[in-house]
């Protein structure tokens, strides 16, 4: 089912981790050049700005073919031959996944355009013909697993998992079988689901070339869970789709579930960061905590932006200041030791100009012990006399 062999694979997965060795200084610079060289077959590039580039490049490829064909299919068509010229370009992108997977290009960023340009397109087609954006969305969760499967494309999973959230908002807004006041309470179960998924594909070793696609599943899954109890979210919808209208004597449905949802969740994320010491829980959180506090601040501006800015900027200082002070002696678990992963040079390098610019240095005057001129021992030149 994968494009590629499956030795291939596996040699990159052991040049990543040779990768992670190095940065954490158990091999030296000429043993990675040696496994590289001698196990990477894939064309690749880790290099994220490199990637983008190589991605736009691609996209531009891409929909340079599509309009070409458009220029000539579409000269005095029916109104319907968008449709056909839909699944052309599916195609297009399909033979050109299939094509960069056979060079071996492999997270390139080429690959990706054409991978993710094939599922826009067959999702698109395939909701055009009924007409129906339904179809389209469950069409999205097979391209997105598809791809995910086939390509190991890490971005496919928002696809496969974005098409099950369509799903439900559709069946709620247009078609009504659901009640619009579940989907918050959906969305979270739906959060639940894609968590337990990606711990099971990250927890399961033969599936660990998957694991940056686990990863993107458990990062999507922490962000629904929390934007689906988010008051903001969930009194916004209310008022476009339920068209509650709230005042100050009148909130939405469970407005206090939600208000507590809205800062405990955050807490919860950031505890199980420390606990577990995972930087995805951590990064999430201390994201979702900043929302909250605007999700509160839009709605009631308890002090002036200045005066909580303050007060905040006071809050954070204290506690990192008491966490340093906690944590700076231990060697282990949660620590303010440096990792031994990251690379110091930069900053012992920052280091010494900032000393080297805040000293004061006097430069020592040069004693000379032979005077030149006057006709002296050196020979500097004649004087006046014989």
């Amino acid at each position: 089912m994968q494009a590629y062999k499956k030795d291939e694979l596996d040699n990159y997965f052991l040049v990543e981790e040779a990768k992670n060795l190095y940065d954490s200084k158990f091999i030296t610079k000429e043993q990675l050049l040696t496994i590289h060289n001698s196990l990477l077959k894939l064309k690749t590039h880790d290099n994220f700005l490199v990637r983008i580039l190589f991605f736009l490049l691609g996209a531009f490829l891409y929909s340079s073919i599509a309009a070409a064909f458009a220029a000539v299919l579409l000269t005095g068509s029916s109104d319907n031959a968008y449709k056909v010229l839909l699944f052309f370009y599916a195609i297009v992108g399909l033979l050109g996944s299939e094509f960069l997977a056979k060079e071996k290009y492999f997270r390139h960023g080429l690959d990706d355009a054409f991978i993710l340009g094939f599922q826009l397109c067959f999702c698109i087609a395939i909701a055009a013909i009924p007409e129906e954006p339904l179809v389209g969305f469950f069409t999205m969760i097979l391209a997105g697993a598809f791809c995910c499967i086939r390509y190991l494309n890490t971005l496919s999973i928002l696809v496969f998992c974005s098409g099950f959230v369509c799903v439900f908002l559709n069946l709620s807004i247009e078609h009504e079988v659901i009640d619009a006041m579940y989907l918050p309470f959906i969305g979270f179960a739906l959060a639940l689901v894609f968590y337990f998924l990606s711990k099971k594909i990250l927890d399961t070793k033969s599936w660990s070339i998957y694991e940056e696609i686990g990863n993107m599943m458990k990062l999507f899954s922490l962000l629904l869970g929390y934007f689906s109890m988010n008051y903001m979210v969930v009194r916004e919808l209310s008022q476009d789709l339920m068209q509650i209208e709230v005042t100050p004597t009148k909130d939405i449905p469970f407005a206090f579930l939600f208000y507590g949802f809205t800062f405990l969740i955050p807490i919860f994320y950031i505890i199980m960061a420390l606990q577990r010491r995972d930087r995805y829980f951590l990064w999430v959180g201390l994201f979702t905590f900043g929302y909250s506090i605007f999700t509160i601040r839009y709605y009631y501006s308890v002090l002036p932006t200045e005066y909580a800015m303050l007060i905040g900027g006071i809050i954070l200082f204290t506690i990192s200041f008491l966490a340093i002070k906690l944590w700076k002696n231990k060697t282990e678990g949660i620590t303010f030791q440096p990792d031994r992963s990251s690379d110091s040079k930069l900053l012992q390098n920052a280091q010494m100009l900032i000393i080297t610019t805040q000293s004061k240095i006097d430069m020592p005057t040069p004693k000379n012990d032979m005077p030149f001129g006057g006709g002296g021992f050196s020979g500097g030149g004649a004087g006046d006399t014989y």
